[in-house]
């Protein structure tokens, strides 16, 4: 009962150091290396260009600011397109339907894939429907990105440290359980995506406005993902968790390879949420299943 008492504090303690981080709110540009308010960033948004918000996908935080930045842009009259990593493009018919009605709109009258939880891109994706003048599907189907995992080499690259770059990236976001020999198969689906995604934005009539971008980190840095295929003004924010005993921007500063643009414009710090292990949870599924199987 002691230890429990102990551990109970202890995880109190952390999560009320979390609630109060320094950082949470904060909005970091990293050319200028100083803080900026959001109007500011607001006001500096490229007409004809994108916003991209890189998410952490599980944080509820990062979509409620996504959801707050959407409207206090369409309140501005900036807000161009939305674009989402998370509907596919044959789901664009269902989207441009529901378009002015995303109030009541439910998850299967857009076939919204359950892979992405509607508790948690529901508000943000009904949001996006009311505000913005036109709602994109812009990642590739299943049956595309496995088509572009069969190709023998990508279609385009970003040279050997771009690709050693990604080859490292997915083992590792993989719990390092991947084999060495599907990571390239990987990268081509990888780059196939940014690649339709990009295509998806370049195509959109912006009318002169700025078009926000919903997506992954990794997809949104400019040294990785879809801006290494755009031609149009890009903003890249990086919706970052703090964490506990690093209280500097400084300390979330994200790695890239060798000669690499800057990955991202702005760190925008937000509140973090209990980390899941992830790995753990892959390890323990692959013991199961072997268990079973024997």
């Amino acid at each position: 009962m002691r230890r429990l008492i102990m551990l109970l504090l202890t995880l109190g303690l952390s999560l009320q150091a979390l609630a109060e981080h320094p950082l949470s709110g904060k909005l970091w540009r990293l050319s200028e290396q100083r803080f900026v308010s959001e109007a500011e960033l607001f006001a500096q948004l490229p007409t004809d260009g994108w916003l991209m918000l890189g998410e952490q996908h599980d944080n509820p935080h990062h979509h409620q600011l996504q959801q707050r930045w959407i409207e206090q842009l369409s309140q501005r009259g900036q807000l161009g397109a939305v674009a989402l990593e998370m509907a596919r493009t044959d789901q664009q018919p269902l989207l441009d339907q529901a378009l002015g009605q995303g109030e009541g709109i439910s998850p299967d009258a857009l076939d919204w894939n359950p892979g992405w939880s509607w508790e948690l891109y529901g508000d943000l994706v009904r949001s996006a429907l009311d505000h913005a003048p036109r709602v994109i599907a812009a990642d590739l189907n299943r049956e595309q990105q496995r088509s572009a995992y069969r190709q023998t080499s990508p279609q385009g690259d970003k040279g050997e440290a771009h690709a050693n770059y990604m080859r490292r990236l997915l083992f590792d976001s993989h719990c390092g359980q991947l084999p060495r020999d599907s990571l390239e198969g990987m990268r081509q689906v990888q780059l196939a995506r940014d690649r339709q995604m990009a295509a998806g934005l370049a195509q959109a009539d912006l009318t002169g406005r700025t078009g926000v971008m919903l997506t992954g980190t990794i997809h949104a840095r400019h040294d990785l993902g879809i801006p290494l295929w755009l031609e149009v003004p890009v903003v890249t924010v990086l919706l970052t968790s703090v964490q506990d005993g690093r209280h500097e921007p400084y300390d979330y500063l994200p790695e890239s390879y060798p000669n690499a643009p800057a990955a991202a414009d702005y760190l925008m710090f937000t509140e973090a949420i209990t980390e899941r292990d992830y790995c753990a949870e892959l390890h323990s599924s692959r013991n199961t299943t072997e268990s079973s199987g024997s």
